[in-house]
């Protein structure tokens, strides 16, 4: 690259004859010497601004892309910000994508996907959802630009007193918190407010199962499960999370929509510049690479945090990281922001959502054995394994799938150990005779007793039941065989526990998950065999001493997904 207009002074100067006491050589060209210094200074000088400040990886880089990856509501600025820093760094180039949380972390789960370096996510639950996927997120720059969230409605809407009020209310409609940030937010707020609500953790919990189960079920029914604010209408009561840039943007193209801010404060949605790495270490095997990804994050952020960044990030309706609003007052204005809330809880809150949300298909085996009369405490055995599944039967959503069996010896047509007793279907559904299948199951528990016989037939039946429960596997669903029983194997059998093992870890599929939950009732139940069963799916095992445990124990196995 040549920079003539900077040596051309010195030139001119060169070209004039000059004495110094009448002796030529160095001393009397002195001029010329420290022109041509100068023009080497400035040469220099000139080279290194013009290759990236200085940078000594710059000097001698090879241009090479970075992966980026933006949420969707930054793509536009991300773009505006990677062409300056391309223009100014001649060895970054960015290959740039758009995705939430949710499509980085499913990169992982597929064998051609390649996690992006850098990543501009839109929501809180980052960080968690990363780090249980085993790579962690290194903040570059923490706000690059951000956006309070509130709650969209018609324009007949008035603010709650509280995040917590609109949860209550069960007019929240809320998005995948997993995928969309205002949504995230939303489900959090309520745990900003503990301070002035007195609400416990638990009891919040228990408020965001009517907005998760509604969420699971329009998920189950193949409705649009993202927030869509150009179709709230006149009469819409709805209150929809939704941000301030958002709403905004919406109202260009509909004029029915109404933004408010609950009275205890609004939550802010702030975008960072994310370093991602597998682990604790670089992704990439040498520090060459990872030096070129941060220093280009680097970079990015020093556009956003410069005068032209800011203004890039004004005009497109967000806030920079020290607005307190926005322009000419519009959106929420200088709303109260509510305080952060700690990365645990955030991280928790979204479990229970995706608990909550994802609605349960199970496959319950009953162990019917004699041995299942004895007592756990002041009732039998079975007794207290029915109280669970009845009041499991209460709680669980309409779109619910539950099956039943019967397992202990020689029950089926063709001696199996199992034996069907109402087969899988929605708790909704249409079992005959008009009634429903939640209906028939709870008329069916009753029947328990009189079916009861010798032998524990439990391995064999596992098998059966694991085979039925990957025929029936629906991707909507939580997919678990539950199986309550007292005891180990005692019929005959030629499946010994490392050959029902091996079948079962034979049969895993990643692409149709399905746990296997032992629940033992009794001390008797208390062998290491139930644990090896319940491991070999990557599921999990309960005891139970006394009845007061079934519930929660119940309630434990269906959390814990």
């Amino acid at each position: 690259m040549s920079h003539d207009d900077s040596t051309t002074p010195a030139a001119e100067q060169a070209a004039t004859p000059h004495k110094s006491n009448g002796r030529p050589g160095l001393a009397g060209n002195k001029p010329l010497i420290i022109g041509l210094a100068l023009a080497l200074i400035a040469g220099v000088l000139a080279f290194f601004l013009l290759r990236g400040g200085g940078d000594d990886n710059s000097a001698n880089c090879v241009a090479d892309e970075v992966l980026l990856t933006t949420a969707p509501a930054m793509k536009d600025l991300v773009d505006e910000a990677v062409k300056a820093v391309e223009k100014s760094e001649e060895c970054i180039t960015f290959k740039v994508t758009e995705g939430s949380v949710k499509d980085v972390v499913s990169i992982l789960n597929d064998p051609d996907g390649v996690m992006p370096e850098l990543w501009v996510p839109d929501s809180p639950t980052w960080k968690g959802q990363l780090t249980a996927a085993g790579w962690t997120g290194t903040p570059i720059a923490e706000v690059i630009a951000q956006t309070p969230v509130g709650l969209v409605s018609g324009p007949a809407a008035k603010a709650p007193a509280s995040w917590t009020e609109a949860l209550r209310s069960g007019r929240l409609a809320m998005a995948d918190p997993s995928v969309e940030g205002a949504s995230a937010l939303a489900l959090i707020a309520p745990f900003a407010e503990m301070k002035t609500s007195k609400l416990t953790v638990d009891e919040i919990k228990q408020m965001t199962v009517p907005s998760a189960q509604s969420f699971g079920e329009r998920n189950v029914e193949g409705e649009d499960t993202a927030t869509d604010l150009s179709a709230i209408g006149a009469t819409s009561t709805q209150l929809v999370p939704a941000t301030e840039a958002a709403y905004l943007a919406a109202r260009r193209g509909n004029d029915q929509v109404t933004l408010v801010a609950p009275k205890s404060g609004v939550p802010m949605l702030q975008f960072p510049i994310i370093s991602v790495k597998k682990g604790s270490g670089s992704m990439f095997g040498g520090g060459g690479r990872l030096d070129l990804s941060d220093r280009a994050g680097r970079a990015l952020a020093h556009w956003f945090s410069s005068n032209e960044g800011k203004a890039a990030v004004t005009d497109a309706e967000f806030r920079t990281a020290d607005a307190q609003q926005l322009d000419e007052g519009i959106g929420l204005q200088a709303s109260k922001t509510l305080p952060a809330v700690r990365q645990e809880v955030v991280d928790d809150a979204l479990r229970n959502w995706r608990v909550l949300s994802i609605p349960s298909s199970l496959l319950a085996l009953f162990d019917l054995s004699v041995s299942m009369r004895q007592p756990l405490g002041d009732k039998t055995r079975l007794a207290v394994a029915s109280t669970a599944s009845l009041t499991a039967l209460d709680v669980l959503p309409d779109i619910a799938r539950v099956g039943t069996w019967g397992f202990s010896k020689r029950r089926g047509e063709n001696d199996e150990p199992w034996e069907e007793f109402i087969p899988m279907r929605r708790l909704d559904a249409d079992a005959g005779d008009g009634k429903t299948q939640r209906e028939v199951l709870r008329e069916d528990q009753a029947r328990y007793n009189g079916r009861m016989s010798l032998g524990t037939g439990l391995f064999d039946t596992l098998v059966d039941a694991y085979k039925e429960a990957l025929a029936q596997w629906d991707p909507a669903y939580f997919n678990a065989v539950v199986v309550f029983t007292d005891g180990a194997q005692d019929d005959t059998s030629e499946i010994t526990i490392d050959g029902l093992v091996q079948q079962l870890q034979s049969m895993l599929d990643p692409s149709r998950p399905v746990k296997v939950v032992v629940i033992g009732m009794g001390e008797q139940a208390d062998s290491p065999e139930m644990n090896q069963i319940a491991q070999a799916t990557n599921g999990q095992y309960y005891l139970v001493t006394k009845p007061d445990d079934i519930l929660g124990v119940l309630a434990q196995a269906l959390l814990n997904r």
